[in-house]
């Protein structure tokens, strides 16, 4: 069977995300585009294993009718307490949480740290706020859970980090799946989905739990970038494209120009569907013969056979 010639789309649910959000620090599979990505010889994805999660980021919207919610945290608490620490493990004192943030002063995380937890915090799926940018990892969420400011709009959802380790991640939720953002990786839990039915809430996108092809898992992400997603559309994000679409490798698609663009998912039982955006497309099975996790096996996604 053909595959395609390449499908890193990383994780990256914004600039590595965006390319530049999520990446993902597994071993790598074939790989979608994003931002921290894997690259193999399978069909692309974009960047981002069977994990049980805490909220997904369904209630991203603020109600206009309630006030926003506010936190005691200041860009004056970074750095009052520090050194690495274990997300799945939450091995900081009692009064602190470990946290992702960029070690550079980027906008997206490269590391982890301690830092104090908000004296009334949010909980996994309320409303949230960061006081400076994302990568400052400094939010209102509880401990075991990031406020999931993709856009650093200073605005997000909370979402739980998921728990158990890299080979065995779970989630608070046993319907939620664990994804793998960002490199290093960082392990939040999403609502499951169905890339093919696209059952997500509005404002999220069915993606995969991990940059790669093959990837076991679908997962509701907030979506970024709202302004381009459509078939063809350049892309820097795993959830950069609209619901129903995939960031891949633009190698993988005949009239991309840039590197990585949006793709369309298809059906294994409907393999023509993939032709009426172009003829030169065919509907590459998401997971290797046998491979498949129960209840996806039918999952494709369109791209250029090798």
């Amino acid at each position: 069977m053909g595959r395609l010639t390449r499908t890193s789309v990383q994780l990256s649910t914004l600039a590595g995300i965006v390319a530049l959000a999520v990446g993902c620090s597994r071993e790598p599979k074939g790989t979608t585009a994003g931002a921290e990505t894997t690259t193999t010889t399978s069909p692309g994805t974009t960047t981002d294993s069977d994990t049980s999660t805490a909220t997904s980021p369904t209630a991203a919207t603020t109600s206009t009718s309630e006030p926003p919610p506010t936190t005691t945290m200041t860009i004056d608490d970074m750095g009052s307490v520090g050194g690495q620490c274990n997300l799945f493990m939450q091995d900081c004192p009692a009064d602190q949480k470990c946290t992702a943030w960029n070690e550079d002063g980027g906008p997206f995380p490269n590391g982890t740290r301690c830092v104090p937890v908000d004296l009334n915090p949010a909980l996994p799926g309320e409303d949230c706020v960061v006081p400076g940018k994302f990568g400052d990892g400094i939010d209102n969420c509880d401990r075991g859970s990031i406020c999931l400011d993709l856009e650093n709009t200073g605005k997000a959802t909370c979402v739980a980090y998921c728990t158990g380790n890299m080979d065995a991640p779970n989630c608070p939720k046993p319907e939620d799946r664990c994804a793998f953002l960002f490199e290093p990786t960082v392990p939040v839990c999403f609502s499951k989905c169905d890339p093919l039915l696209q059952d997500c809430s509005p404002g999220e996108t069915c993606v995969p739990n991990e940059a790669a092809l093959g990837a076991p898992h679908f997962v509701c992400m907030p979506r970024v970038f709202p302004d381009l997603g459509k078939y063809g559309d350049s892309c820097y994000a795993l959830s950069g494209c609209d619901p129903g679409n995939l960031c891949i490798f633009g190698e993988n698609l005949p009239t991309c120009k840039t590197p990585y663009c949006c793709s369309v998912w298809c059906d294994l039982e409907s393999p023509d569907s993939c032709l009426e955006y172009d003829d030169t497309l065919s509907c590459v099975p998401w997971f290797e013969q046998g491979a498949a996790t129960p209840g996806y096996e039918t999952v494709g996604i369109c791209g250029i056979m090798q």
